[in-house]
């Protein structure tokens, strides 16, 4: 399996431009394209879990503690997207709590959902179907590698070649995307 590009996104910030853009160049000489995102854990006032969410097209680091209303406007007020991560997969703690967004996903300005993930459950599975067509958005697929290893098992295969952020921002909000799980 080839890849041609991977978006990185870190717990809570972005890469600085000028160390991602050293990655950038040593990426392109293999044709592979790079995107600098950032994952976003969110809460609310009360303290209660949001859930996780990736977003691109912002060009600094979203330190800090925000709702998930609050990423949402920040991030669309700034053009950049906002994808629901692994909204359905189950914490540590039991069946009944998510890692990610969970049924919020129904009550948020999202631009995608997270839909192959290697934690993801047919279950869960199937409530991110139900919750893409409901909500008219795309699915992505997303490895979340925390290991090497682990890179390239979920993907999200754009329809169109993707040559920068702006193209992967695009292509996304127009829904030219599917996401497969690759082992």
């Amino acid at each position: 399996m080839r890849l041609d590009g991977i978006a990185i996104t870190e717990h809570g910030m972005r890469w600085p431009d000028k160390e991602f853009d050293k990655l950038r160049k040593l990426a392109d000489l293999h044709g592979i394209v790079l995107i600098n995102g950032q994952e976003i854990y969110t809460e609310s006032s009360k303290k209660e879990i949001e859930g996780d969410f990736l977003v691109f097209g912002i060009k600094q680091s979203l330190t800090g503690r925000y709702s998930a209303h609050e990423l949402s406007e920040m991030v669309h007020k700034e053009g950049g997207i906002l994808i629901a991560a692994h909204p359905y997969k189950l914490s540590r703690g039991g069946k009944s709590h998510y890692y990610g967004a969970g049924d919020r996903i129904y009550k948020l300005p999202i631009d995608a959902i997270e839909f192959c993930h290697p934690d993801h459950t047919e279950l869960a599975l199937s409530k991110v179907r139900k919750a893409m067509s409901k909500l008219g958005i795309p699915g992505t697929g997303g490895s979340d590698a925390h290991k090497i290893f682990a890179v390239g098992s979920c993907v999200t295969i754009f329809e169109n070649k993707i040559f920068d952020e702006k193209d992967f921002i695009n292509e996304i909000r127009q829904g030219n995307i599917k996401a497969e799980k690759k082992f």
